[in-house]
């Protein structure tokens, strides 16, 4: 039996760095990909330097892929049908597809905690289109399948 393609999607929100890396070994994450257009935050922790720096600690891949990041000048739904975004995602989905043939778990991570309000939502609406199931992590212990 072929198991089905997975990743995992994740926001930061207002946890605390040792709450996030906890819930991303619960959850055997190998890799994370930083999806934020901007990987900077008010919280020092999740900006991208300090991610590379830490994650690596943490057995955890870090790499950042700016071209799925929502903030544009159009909606985000508006800027999936543009050239950037499908090249982008296509290096996404091929790295994810060759993660998980590996035996990694990737997470695509953001800022917002909830993917309901996040471009996370459309991200993971496109890859399961693509046969890549999208598992959200909401709190520790909780999951979703649905990007509500």
């Amino acid at each position: 039996m072929v198991r089905k393609t997975q990743c995992y999607s994740i926001g930061y929100g207002n946890r605390s760095f040792d709450d996030f890396v906890q819930m991303l070994a619960q959850n055997r994450i190998t890799n994370l990909v930083d999806i934020r257009r901007y990987p900077q935050s008010t919280f020092d922790d999740y900006n991208r330097e300090s991610l590379e720096r830490s994650l690596p600690l943490n057995d955890i891949i870090y790499t950042h892929c700016e071209g799925v990041g929502g903030m544009r000048d159009s909606t985000y739904i508006e800027y999936m049908g543009t050239d950037e975004f499908r090249n982008s995602f296509a290096k996404l989905l091929a790295y994810i597809i060759n993660v998980h043939k590996e035996g990694g778990r990737v997470v695509l991570m953001c800022a917002e905690k909830s993917p309901k309000g996040c471009h996370r939502h459309y991200l993971s609406i496109k890859l399961e289109e693509n046969e890549v199931e999208v598992i959200h992590l909401i709190e520790p212990g909780q999951v979703s399948l649905f990007s509500f």
